[in-house]
């Protein structure tokens, strides 16, 4: 029987007992080799696609183990052949896992969903103040700071260059408490939403939290934010560059975002 791969972490001195069961009521478990674990359960063939229970009971053993540890979360989908071929995982790619955990130590991810108003049409009108102070660019003034973002977007169309300017003014109002950020702009005309994805330190999660309720903007636009979750976000691209091929999740489902 296959298992299903949830996340990998450095192996703790003391594993904390009581892991929820994972998909399909199997029993979660760990292996470990060189230093490194892996979190998995057994993945029977009527649990490979997906319903809503199976989701959030993976979703339960992912955030066991993120509460205490730094960890690399895997997105729903990754399978390994056995436990052995965890271990070979494991030992095949033990630099990489390490220097990402290095990376990620410390850090959640926090996700911040605009949810735009499509009936208006983006133009010169609705540049959005931003204070300069927030970013450390050799402007003197907020107009100077528009201008010379109007000058890196020329080309973009009017609709582009709003959602580049909210950005800018996001992030620009979170300056200083978080470490990387990611940007999923809207897709097509009917989808309106926004979504930016940020690796916060925890020690300043709350602080992120408050400076997010604090957002103002005269833009007409809803605002959803979440979190802390697993840096699911911020590891796609080792998930796709040192998973092998049987395991790629290529049709996995995105979690928390």
């Amino acid at each position: 029987m296959s298992c299903l791969l949830y996340c990998i972490f450095r192996s703790p001195a003391q594993p904390r007992p009581g892991i929820p069961p994972g998909v399909g009521g199997k029993p979660a478990f760990v292996v470990t080799r060189n230093g490194l674990s892996a979190g998995l359960s057994e993945l029977a063939e009527s649990d490979r696609v997906p319903d809503i229970p199976q989701i959030l009971a993976y979703e339960r053993v992912v955030e066991f183990f993120c509460r205490d540890l730094t960890i690399i979360p895997v997105r729903y989908g990754c399978q390994l052949e056995d436990a052995r071929g965890a271990l070979r995982l494991l030992e095949r790619h033990r630099e990489e896992y390490s220097a990402l955990l290095d990376e990620l130590e410390g850090l959640g991810e926090m996700g911040i969903h605009l949810l735009l108003d499509g009936s208006r049409d983006a133009t010169e009108n609705d540049a959005l103040p931003v204070a300069p102070q927030s970013f450390p660019l050799p402007c003197s003034s907020g107009a100077a700071y528009l201008a010379a973002k109007r000058q890196r977007y020329l080309g973009l169309d009017r609709l582009a260059l709003h959602e580049r300017l909210l950005v800018d003014e996001v992030c620009g109002s979170l300056s200083g408490l978080f470490v990387r950020h990611k940007v999923e702009f809207p897709d097509s005309t009917r989808n309106q939403l926004l979504s930016l994805y940020f690796l916060v330190p925890r020690g300043y999660v709350e602080s992120f939290r408050q400076a997010a309720r604090n957002l103002r903007s005269k833009e007409p636009v809803k605002l959803l934010l979440s979190g802390p979750w697993p840096p699911y976000n911020f590891v796609h691209s080792l998930e796709t560059a040192i998973l092998p091929p049987h395991a790629s999740p290529e049709n996995s489902l995105p979690l928390k975002g």
